[in-house]
């Protein structure tokens, strides 16, 4: 990661939905008015455009990360996350930890920045047999 000016080392990408997380997609609108009201220019447009689907969000399945906290700390991160856990949508829709990285990654890391497991053909289980 420290040769490659990394913020994070993500692991698979996987998806919550509608379906079985109730309020999932109000994300969606707080995302992209947050954006909007504070001139954000996100620097990963195409993966924030992909975070949402009809009824699903994109995650990072993160029981395995690797992540530089002085990128997470900087001060337009905090504002973000502040703004996230002012909505109280953590606690009424279980916004987690997974889906809001996914976000932040989108919204305030350079594509060069998030590097994935896949790509390093490094091998992952869990819950293997």
């Amino acid at each position: 990661m420290h040769n490659k000016n990394a913020v994070y080392f993500a692991n698979n990408v996987d998806v919550d939905s509608e379906e079985q997380l109730p309020g999932t997609m109000f994300l969606k609108r707080v995302t992209f008015d947050y954006i909007k009201r504070n001139n954000i220019k996100p620097k990963q447009l195409e993966i924030l455009r992909d975070a949402f689907g009809n009824n699903t969000i994109r995650n990072y399945f993160n029981n395995f990360e690797v992540l530089k906290m002085e990128f997470f700390r900087r001060k337009e991160i905090r504002h973000w996350i502040e703004s996230i856990d002012s909505t109280n949508g953590i606690f009424y829709y279980r916004w987690g930890d997974a889906v809001l990285r996914y976000l932040t990654l989108a919204l305030f890391a350079e594509q060069h920045e998030v590097l994935h497991r896949v790509d390093y053909n490094f091998p992952y289980c869990h819950k293997c047999r």
